[in-house]
């Protein structure tokens, strides 16, 4: 009896202990709008919070605010503390929902049950605020870009609002933002609205469903209950309800890729088109030429573009730059331009066969395969104007082995799938030891170079310095005229001192950073179509100097006199006739 006795009371003291631990909660209220709030309290007896796991409460609730007190009390001698956590929330959907129970170091509070009643949301027309979606495409293929577009559409004012983008609840893409955020005024039934507008580019990465689940939005408006005084300060809870609208949600069916696609890329698009152009028909032995190819796409974005793969050939040698993207969407389709700019250098005279290019890709409006192609062309590569070409071809570090692609000379990133770049002269130095001494002299340039450019720098820095002191009341186009001269001034003296020392390397930077600073070109390319045909010769015999290192007498008193005779503002040489370039053996 008496061990009964003692169970009894182990048993009463752990049960209230538990209780005395338990977590205690309640609700203001069973009852409430769609948009309106209400407290959740929560008592704890202890006053780490730390531990308090929230979450089950997100699922339904949105947390607008929470605060806690804490209080300490004594109690027949006993001295017991509480806190209390004061949660406000916000039901994100109509229907009777269960407020879930917090846990704390493994201990619960009990759940409760509240009833949201539904309230009409008015359209934007009608003074409320909307939330509308629309998506380019329903039967996309795999990798092929497709636009959700959201379109928000306020007929009065909201406040505090946030967004979450769309998200993929079934399936496998990328989701990223498409441009900027867009706002512009629309009246619609004599009502102006404001629109805000935002798209996102989704990728799908497999086949079969994929669920897009609409883009949201939490905002606060006032509240047009008529008992609600209209004077009322807004941060009064009771001036203003919550709002939460839903954007459609899409399930698309993601087609795979055709087994017949014969193409080495994957590429589906609505349009896509190459074009190629030449900056000359006219081709001599050592003097360069720049090859433009062009594609256009629609359907499509830049991360979806191939590299273009041309072919190596003997008797000529190709540099290629990086390719240049322009991307643009309207009227809900993706567009994208990509420019290659290649230079090619023939080294034997002859007819030379540029082969054809194709590019397979998939037509996603006539669900069938199509090539995009660029035609062989044969050129006939004249002998240069400056002599005997003597390069041997197959001893020419710079030369492309034949049916070696053009990778291996300008080898791009697989991964970003970058442009290909050319070969720098440490790499063509160390394997091939001929050029080891050529490129050590042409480092040694870079670093004259980058004094020069220094020194610039710092003469422009003075010169601004004493413009603002001596001529504080001179406008600001006034300072940039002085600043244009000055670099153009400057470009010169270089481009003068290079020409008189007869240095090609040199004398090139020199006339491109001239070309920048007066005519605004940022390749020997343009400047040339700006610069009459005498002046084109003598940069396309410095170019040929440049490049070909079996040449190495060069003169440059002839191209400084006619930079100098060249009159920026007619477009056209001072000097009445330049003298002709005479061909001889080297430059």
């Amino acid at each position: 009896m008496r061990l009964f006795r003692l169970l009894s009371i182990v048993l009463m003291l752990l049960t209230s202990v538990q209780l005395h631990a338990a977590i205690s909660s309640q609700i203001d209220r069973n009852v409430v709008e769609q948009g309106q709030t209400f407290l959740l309290m929560l008592s704890f007896t202890q006053n780490d919070l730390r531990g308090v796991d929230l979450s089950p409460l997100e699922e339904d609730f949105e947390i607008i605010s929470r605060s806690h007190q804490s209080g300490t009390s004594i109690i027949n001698g006993e001295l017991k503390t509480s806190t209390k956590l004061i949660i406000t929330l916000a039901p994100k959907r109509a229907g009777k929902l269960e407020v879930p129970a917090v846990s704390l170091n493994s201990q619960q509070s009990q759940s409760h049950e509240i009833e949201v009643k539904p309230v009409k949301q008015l359209s934007a027309v009608d003074g409320g605020v909307e939330l509308l979606s629309t998506l380019s495409d329903s039967e996309p293929r795999v990798q092929q870009p497709i636009i959700y577009q959201m379109n928000l559409v306020l007929g009065q004012r909201i406040y505090n609002a946030s967004f979450q983008e769309p998200t993929i609840k079934q399936g496998k893409a990328l989701i990223q933002p498409l441009g900027e955020q867009r706002q512009y005024r629309q009246t619609l039934n004599g009502r102006e609205m404001l629109v805000v507008e935002q798209s996102w580019l989704i990728i799908p990465q497999q086949s079969g469903a994929l669920n897009i689940e609409g883009a949201k939005l939490s905002a606060e408006i006032r509240n047009v209950n008529g008992s609600i005084d209209p004077f009322r300060r807004m941060n009064d809870p009771r001036a203003v309800r919550r709002i939460y609208l839903s954007a459609d949600s899409y399930t698309v069916e993601v087609t795979p890729i055709p087994k017949s696609f014969s193409g080495r890329d994957w590429i589906a698009a609505t349009d896509l088109s190459l074009k190629s152009e030449m900056s000359s028909d006219d081709w001599k032995v050592g003097e360069p030429v720049t090859r433009i190819i062009t594609l256009q796409a629609k359907g499509i974005g830049q991360d979806q573009l191939p590299e273009i793969v041309l072919p190596s050939l003997l008797g000529i040698k190709q540099y290629a730059a990086k390719p240049v993207y322009e991307q643009d969407q309207k009227n809900n389709e993706l567009g994208v331009t990509m420019t290659q700019e290649i230079t090619i250098i023939p080294s034997q005279q002859g007819e030379v066969i540029l082969p054809e290019v194709k590019l397979p890709w998939w037509n996603t409006e006539t669900n069938k395969e199509e090539v995009a192609i660029l035609p062989k062309q044969a050129i006939n590569v004249l002998p240069s104007d400056l002599g005997n070409f003597t390069e041997s071809t197959e001893h020419s570090p710079n030369t492309l082995k034949e049916n070696t692609p053009i990778e291996e000379i300008a080898p791009s990133s697989v991964q970003n799938k970058q442009s290909i770049t050319p070969v720098s002269p440490s790499q063509l130095s160390a394997d091939y030891p001929a050029t080891k001494e050529w490129a050590a002299s042409y480092r040694s340039w870079i670093l004259i170079f980058v004094m020069v450019v220094v020194g610039g720098i710092l003469g422009s820095i003075i010169t601004i310095l004493f413009y603002k002191r001596s001529r504080s009341s001179v406008g600001d186009s006034t300072l940039h005229n002085a600043q244009q001269n000055s670099s153009v001034s400057r470009s010169l003296n270089t481009l003068q001192k290079a020409c008189k020392s007869n240095d090609p390397h040199r004398a090139r930077d020199a006339l491109l950073t001239w070309g920048r600073v007066a005519l605004d070109c940022k390749h020997l390319n343009s400047l040339q179509q700006k610069l009459p045909s005498d002046v084109r010769d003598l940069i396309n015999e410095l170019n040929s100097c440049c490049y070909d290192k079996a040449r190495r007498d060069w003169k440059g008193d002839k191209l400084w006199r006619a930079i100098q005779g060249y009159d920026l503002k007619g477009g056209k040489c001072k000097l009445d006739h330049l003298e002709p370039l005479v061909p001889r053996m080297g430059c």
